[in-house]
């Protein structure tokens, strides 16, 4: 079912009335299309299956019908720094403004995931994409589960995920999409300080982590458990450890024991 990209202008409002939207059934990946698309302005895809969806690193990332994938992309100068707090910033955005639809207690699993109950609802990818004849687009993209996906079903207590219909009243998808690219669209017009800022003024609220047990995986095969303590003004992830307080900028993260059944349980 194509979306109506005059109701999604509709719900963003006329402080985004200078964005173009385009809204696709079906492509390789919303993002992908931003970064090999000439954009001369900042530009809002929508699609409700992705063939060729990109997670973190590259990876694949299973797109199936019953979600929404939207990624927003605009021009940035040369030099441009891109905080490497923003998709948390993104995140907390999303955050509020799925509470806003009546989604009760939506959080964040560092690096840029969003949870519901302890499984994942949303997933959050920021890309500098480097353009031979345009220079450098922003693309931030997210990922949207509508329905629950099938296929996770198998995978550990910590990596599963839920989808918007198992949760509350599904809104309009246009309205979805809205509340996408808004998150989107403010978070990536902050400067970095305010980037820092916002990001020490709300984490405690949304963080999933803190007080947790967890193992961080890292690219280079390391491994490293510890107890979350919150992230830094930067959005990097602090670990205490046996060998004390260690510092990740990337890597996956697990969390020892799943999450409670109650995501207001006090934190061990």
């Amino acid at each position: 079912m194509t979306m109506n990209p005059r109701s999604i202008a509709e719900q963003l409002g006329p402080p985004w009335a200078h964005v173009a939207i385009e809204c696709l059934d079906r492509v390789d990946s919303t993002s992908a299309w931003l970064a090999r698309t000439e954009l001369k302005r900042p530009t809002l895809v929508a699609a409700n299956e992705q063939t060729q969806g990109r997670g973190r690193r590259g990876r694949p990332w299973t797109s199936p019908p019953g979600g929404l994938y939207v990624s927003v992309g605009w021009q940035i100068l040369p030099g441009t720094l891109i905080p490497p707090a923003l998709p948390l910033v993104v995140g907390m955005a999303l955050c509020d403004g799925l509470e806003a639809l009546g989604i009760t207690g939506p959080r964040l699993k560092w690096p840029n995931d969003l949870l519901v109950n302890g499984a994942k609802l949303a997933g959050i990818l920021v890309e500098n994409v480097d353009k031979a004849t345009e220079g450098r687009t922003l693309v931030i993209g997210i990922g949207l589960n509508l329905q629950t996906p099938s296929e996770t079903a198998d995978l550990p207590e910590d990596r599963q995920a839920i989808g918007l219909e198992d949760i509350a009243v599904v809104p309009p998808r246009e309205h979805l999409v809205a509340v996408a690219a808004k998150a989107a669209l403010e978070a990536g017009a902050l400067a970095p300080a305010a980037v820092s800022a916002r990001l020490a003024e709300q984490w405690p609220v949304r963080d999933a982590l803190t007080g947790r047990v967890c193992t961080i995986e890292h690219a280079s095969g390391e491994s490293c458990q510890g107890v979350v303590q919150g992230v830094t003004d930067e959005g990097a992830l602090r670990l205490e450890t046996s060998d004390g307080l260690r510092i990740f900028w990337s890597g996956e993260c697990r969390v020892r024991g799943g999450w409670p059944q109650n995501e207001s349980e006090e934190r061990s």
